[in-house]
């Protein structure tokens, strides 16, 4: 059975969201997530395909400190 797949967003989820890229597994989607981070601090997200839910949040800064990072229960 394939692993699910996961859409990677930059910005906020209700207003400004831009998809960035599609990943298989969740644990490949959240390393992904924060090597976006990394290079380009700001606000990034991953929603589940299957679900319709945003699973993991993140937003960084200048200096690339995860300053929030929330993950709810799949």
């Amino acid at each position: 059975m394939p692993e699910s797949t996961f859409d990677i967003f930059s910005g906020a989820s209700k207003t400004d969201a831009i998809w960035l890229e599609g990943v298989a597994g969740l644990s490949n989607a959240r390393e992904r997530m924060e090597q976006i981070a990394a290079e380009k601090p700001g606000q990034y997200f991953v929603f589940c395909v299957a679900t319709s839910t945003i699973v993991i949040q993140i937003h960084t800064f200048k200096n690339t400190e995860v300053m929030s990072k929330t993950r709810s229960a799949a």
